[in-house]
């Protein structure tokens, strides 16, 4: 059974902060999308004494919570939006942040 929408980034929290098992700063879960499909979902997370990325095992149930999340995110969205990141601080604070590869093509006209 799927949580409540306004439930999920509750869930992604939980997930990665039972994760991690040594003192952090801060956590990344990533979902790359393209056409509707996922790509790719990973993670991360970083300790208060360095900025190495610390990768964490993602659950075929968190990826499909975040992709839930990513669709009622963009659903009335005209831009092509394909990544999504959660980011929690070990304060409990997150953000969700939308992302698009910028593939726009210039026209460079030369005189």
């Amino acid at each position: 059974m799927q949580p409540d929408i306004k439930h999920i980034p509750q869930h992604l929290g939980q997930y990665l902060y039972q994760q991690i098992k040594e003192p952090w700063l801060k956590a990344h879960l990533i979902l790359d999308c393209e056409n509707n499909n996922v790509v790719e979902c990973k993670a991360h997370f970083i300790k208060a004494d360095d900025d190495t990325h610390h990768a964490i095992a993602v659950s075929d149930a968190i990826t499909a919570l975040f992709k839930t999340l990513f669709d009622h995110g963009i659903k009335n969205e005209t831009e092509n939006w394909q990544r999504a990141i959660f980011t929690i601080t070990r304060q409990g604070q997150f953000n969700l942040n939308f992302e698009r590869d910028n593939n726009d093509e210039e026209v460079i006209a030369t005189l």
